[in-house]
């Protein structure tokens, strides 16, 4: 009896093989499934309702300005990502040492704390006008760019402009500020 039909029968007359050792056969193939598991992984778009997180993001930046004005620290603390990944830089002529940096929430937390406890926040009641927004929205996570002129709310005296950059993470299907960037242009010299 037969074990090998004909057509599997090769005349190898001729030909040279060279052993190939196990363990490059193991890389190869190795290699081989990994690239093949690449192709099939590739993420798929998911459909993101745009405008309905654009709102969101939006609800959360006014709900940020709008509590720390009101010294409302719990409603402030809210909207942020409460972990040592949050981030704040900014820049300000305004501030004594100019640059202000924060590596955790925690820290920020505790000087805004003392801040509104003291009622020592600058600009209370002022209204803030963003223009040139951008915004960039994955499932997760989101960034906003904006430049935003703050003004007197009764007088309309303008207080400043600035540029901005908002980072958000979601946390249990709600966005949070991971990451706040600002850097305010030098206020315009009055001539007295």
């Amino acid at each position: 009896m037969d074990i090998f039909p004909s057509i599997l029968r090769i005349n190898l007359e001729g030909l040279s093989c060279y052993p190939i050792p196990i363990k490059t056969v193991i890389l190869l193939l190795g290699i081989g499934i990994i690239l093949t598991k690449c192709t099939q992984q590739q993420p798929v778009a998911d459909n993101i309702d745009f405008e309905k997180e654009q709102a969101a993001i939006e609800a959360v930046i006014a709900k940020e300005t709008e509590s720390y004005y009101k010294q409302d620290f719990e409603a402030w603390k809210s909207t942020y990502l409460q972990s040592p990944a949050f981030r704040k830089f900014g820049y300000w002529e305004g501030y004594p040492e100019k640059v202000v940096s924060y590596l955790g929430f925690e820290s920020l937390a505790t000087e805004k704390k003392k801040q509104f406890d003291n009622n020592e926040t600058l600009w209370q009641g002022s209204t803030e006008e963003r223009t040139n927004e951008n915004f960039r929205i994955s499932n997760d996570m989101a960034w906003y760019t904006f430049e935003q002129n703050s003004y007197e709310k009764d007088t309309r005296k303008f207080l400043g402009k600035s540029m901005e950059t908002r980072i958000l993470e979601k946390q249990n299907g709600e966005w949070k500020i991971a990451y706040l960037g600002f850097h305010y242009y030098p206020m315009p010299v009055e001539n007295n």
